[in-house]
């Protein structure tokens, strides 16, 4: 997984302009992006007391940024505008996702099989696998630590295909 590259042009503004409403809002922005191609831009938000987004903080950002779509002249003329909480499935694309995310269960997805050579001590479960859920238990600038199947599999960002938060269901 390449994480998130940095925010450039039209994304990088909309990413500013966004930060700072949110930030008057009480909100964090969870992550940000807009599609080129059909002028979409869609806001992920966050409460930092609650860690998620209901559909009034979603009304309150989308009602602060419409005098900005409509002024701001770098802005495309027909924007359309998505905010949302980012999920219960919510993908980790950053560090800071990661890091939001310890000592919860992650459902990784590897860019190549897990083989006993490069993880050695690795169970026969995990043995040739591409997708792992397990508890996220350590997260450092180059990767990630996390335990599955009571073995501790550590992997960098750089062999991560994708990741995203796995929510246990309580199913009683």
């Amino acid at each position: 997984m390449v994480l998130k590259d940095e925010r450039t042009g039209v994304e990088k503004k909309f990413y500013e302009l966004c930060s700072k409403l949110c930030t008057e809002l009480g909100f964090d922005i969870y992550d940000l992006d807009y599609l080129k191609g059909s002028h979409t831009l869609r806001i992920f938000i966050i409460d930092p007391k609650t860690g998620t987004a209901v559909i009034g903080d979603c009304s309150k950002l989308d009602h602060a940024l419409t005098p900005f779509v409509e002024e701001e002249e770098w802005m495309p003329s027909e924007l359309t505008l998505e905010v949302s909480s980012p999920g219960m499935f919510r993908q980790l694309n950053t560090i800071e996702h990661f890091k939001m995310s310890l000592d919860k269960d992650i459902l990784i997805s590897t860019k190549a099989r897990l083989i006993g050579d490069d993880y050695p001590g690795i169970p026969k479960t995990l043995k040739g696998e591409r997708k792992v859920i397990g508890k996220l238990i350590d997260v450092t600038d180059v990767g990630i630590t996390c335990v599955a199947n009571n073995y501790e599999l550590k992997l960098k960002y750089e062999d991560i295909k994708k990741a995203n938060l796995e929510p246990a269901l309580d199913l009683s």
